[in-house]
């Protein structure tokens, strides 16, 4: 194995796309997914690489996952948060550590507090995954109000 991360480039566009969709076929608790959300998040990126990171995940040279970092400060935790907002591995590359070693590599970074992600509690699998690796359930309670989009502000 030979486990690469490098930024998100046009030339990804494809992969990235298919394997968004992937993680929300399987993520039906989450909110539905479309080409417009991928487009403004790549394009967000690209605005604002200092607050939103796109990661393609590379074995080989060849594309097997991707995740989105958010990078935030936070008062409460006294500096730079890092919240993963999606992470994914093609199927047929899991199992083989590349998740664990980015969450290794991420661990490195001088400029960050502290990691945050969200995980369904339904996928038990995933949560035992994210507890292994070190990561343990905030006592505060994750509340989200959406926007109504049929009003203006």
């Amino acid at each position: 194995m030979d486990i690469k991360f490098r930024d998100y480039i046009d030339a990804d566009y494809n992969d990235f796309h298919e394997m968004v969709r992937s993680l929300y076929s399987n993520d039906l608790e989450g909110q539905p997914m479309n080409g417009t959300k991928v487009t403004s998040t790549i394009n967000e990126a690209k605005k604002n690489p200092q607050k939103v990171r796109i990661i393609i995940f590379l074995n080989n040279n060849e594309i097997v996952g991707y995740s989105i970092l958010v990078y935030y400060w936070s008062n409460e935790f006294g500096g730079n948060m890092l919240f993963i907002d999606e992470l994914y591995v093609k199927e047929d590359s899991r199992s083989k550590g590349i998740a664990a070693y980015f969450f290794t590599s991420l661990e490195k970074m001088d400029n960050i507090v502290a990691l945050q992600l969200e995980a369904n509690t339904s996928n038990r699998r995933v949560l035992d995954y994210y507890m292994k690796l070190g990561f343990e359930a905030a006592g505060n309670t994750h509340l989200i109000k959406m926007k109504d989009s049929n009003t203006s502000s």
